[in-house]
């Protein structure tokens, strides 16, 4: 089970996970699973991932980690230019 937190207010948003995944039937439990991943370091914008965290068989932490060195250090003004270049980037390494 994992346990997500989101608490807002008008000034932001503070985001908690849990660490722990269990494997195949639920048996093996392990305590250092990445669920909460900043989208870049020049960005305030993070996300989080449950379930089977992964894109195609890609762990969701390569895709946001070669993301984040092609950004380098630019930056957005709002969240859906943060975003939206991302989504594309997705979409481009699913299609090829």
């Amino acid at each position: 089970m994992t346990c997500k937190v989101a608490v807002m207010n008008k000034r932001g948003v503070v985001l908690a996970a849990d660490s722990a995944v269990a494997l195949g039937t639920g048996k093996k439990i392990y305590h250092t699973a990445e669920k909460l991943f900043s989208l870049a370091p020049a960005i305030p914008v993070a996300i989080m991932t449950f379930g089977a965290a992964d894109m195609m068989n890609v762990p969701w932490e390569t895709i946001v980690k070669i993301y984040a060195q092609k950004l380098g250090s630019r930056r957005f003004d709002t969240l859906d230019q943060s975003c939206s270049p991302l989504i594309f980037f997705v979409c481009i390494i699913t299609v090829t």
